[in-house]
């Protein structure tokens, strides 16, 4: 508010004081450079005016009561992603192709950061001293040489995928 008024009054003294110079040095055209004057006044204040007005329109971040209403609340997006893990861990359990290329991305990712959190071992870079702390099991499924047998094969049975999460879950 402060700025708005300070720039209305230094604009209003610059087209007074243009308006002096102006009345001095043509003495005859008084009445014209006064009723410019006044319109430059006049385009001064309502530019005023509407600066004023632009501070008292609402903040894009907030919201009316009802666009609050219609949003979706925080809570699906986490629901969304266990439905996804829900689907891999039943795709992995029912083939060896969806346990390879589904699963066993997400077990790897898993594997590698509380191997990396917890022991600060790599789990590409590394896999020597990887093995060791994973187990047979766990790193069977996410080592990086891995292949695939039989694409028709079945997958991993859910008491073995029982002991990989627990696994997981003590390093």
């Amino acid at each position: 508010m402060k700025a708005t008024v300070i720039r209305a009054a230094g604009g209003a003294l610059f087209a007074t004081m243009l308006l002096v110079g102006l009345m001095l040095a043509f003495p005859g055209r008084r009445a014209t450079f006064v009723g410019a004057y006044e319109l430059v006044i006049g385009a001064i204040a309502v530019g005023a005016l509407l600066g004023s007005f632009r501070k008292l329109r609402p903040e894009p971040w907030a919201r009316s009561p009802f666009d609050r209403g219609r949003e979706k609340p925080a809570g699906p997006a986490s629901i969304d992603q266990l439905t996804r893990i829900d689907r891999l861990v039943v795709l992995g359990c029912s083939s060896a192709f969806d346990l390879h290329y589904r699963l066993r991305p997400l077990l790897r990712e898993l594997t590698s950061e509380r191997l990396h959190a917890s022991h600060g071992v790599d789990l590409d870079r590394e896999p020597d001293r990887a093995r060791p702390l994973l187990g047979e099991e766990l790193w069977s499924v996410v080592r990086a040489d891995r292949e695939l047998d039989h694409r028709y094969g079945p997958g991993l049975p859910t008491a073995d995928l029982a002991g990989i999460v627990e696994r997981l879950e003590a390093l």
